[in-house]
């Protein structure tokens, strides 16, 4: 009949103006093969529930729309359609990278407003760089029929914590070390030096060391007798 044939045409005539938007990975130094990515790499696009809809419980929150990682490592939603102007959330969840999220903005034609990233916990109006936007000067509402933007990596995730490598140098940086080979370089260098020291000024060092009351009650103390009866420690420390 003609109202059916009326239907199918104006059926056939909404899937041609509803928009599609594809979101293709480039190659990067985070992810130089896009083709690399797990099966279960998917991008959604959610959309936010307007205040009125926040009031009412019982209100219907819609499922968000999912599109699966091609063989070109990109995805594609087909025919966006919506009943009055839209704003959504698109996001690509993959086990192993973290992308950038964008909003994306979609008329009620259907067609696309406008794509921009977003950054996470900051108010939804903070766009971020616009990656597509209709002019309507130039009159590219064609263009927004099919919208192709380009994902960006922000970084790659991390599950397990690499164990610290053993390194010689590390030893060097323990006092204790260090204090161990000061004192191993006194013990071995001291003679080294009593040998090349001149012959007067060695007598004089050790006629001082002799004549030293530290020396003296060392001597004593590893001899096993007291020190000297005349001696007084804390006033000859105080000078």
């Amino acid at each position: 009949s003609l109202s059916a044939l009326l239907l199918f045409v104006a059926a056939t005539f909404t899937t041609v103006l509803s928009a599609s938007l594809t979101l293709t990975i480039p190659p990067s130094n985070l992810l130089p093969n896009p083709n690399t990515l797990p099966a279960g790499t998917h991008a959604t696009l959610t959309s936010l529930p307007s205040p009125k809809d926040r009031e009412d419980a019982n209100s219907h929150v819609p499922h968000p729309l999912t599109a699966p990682l091609t063989r070109s490592a990109s995805f594609v939603f087909r025919n966006l359609k919506a009943t009055k102007p839209e704003s959504y959330l698109l996001d690509i969840r993959s086990a192993e990278y973290v992308f950038a999220p964008y909003r994306v903005d979609i008329s009620a034609d259907g067609t696309v407003l406008g794509v921009w990233e977003t950054y996470r916990g900051n108010p939804w109006d903070n766009r971020g760089p616009e990656k597509f936007v209709v002019d309507a000067a130039t009159g590219n509402g064609a263009k927004a029929l099919e919208v192709t933007v380009e994902a960006k990596v922000l970084a790659r995730r991390g599950f397990y914590e690499e164990r610290a490598r053993f390194s010689p140098l590390s030893l060097f940086k323990n006092p204790m070390i260090l204090l161990a080979l000061v004192a191993l370089g006194f013990t071995f260098g001291m003679p080294k030096l009593m040998e090349n020291m001149d012959p007067e000024m060695r007598a004089e060092f050790e006629k001082q060391s002799r004549s030293s009351p530290i020396s003296g009650a060392t001597r004593n103390a590893m001899a096993g007798g007291g020190g000297p009866g005349n001696f007084d420690l804390a006033g000859w420390m105080a000078g």
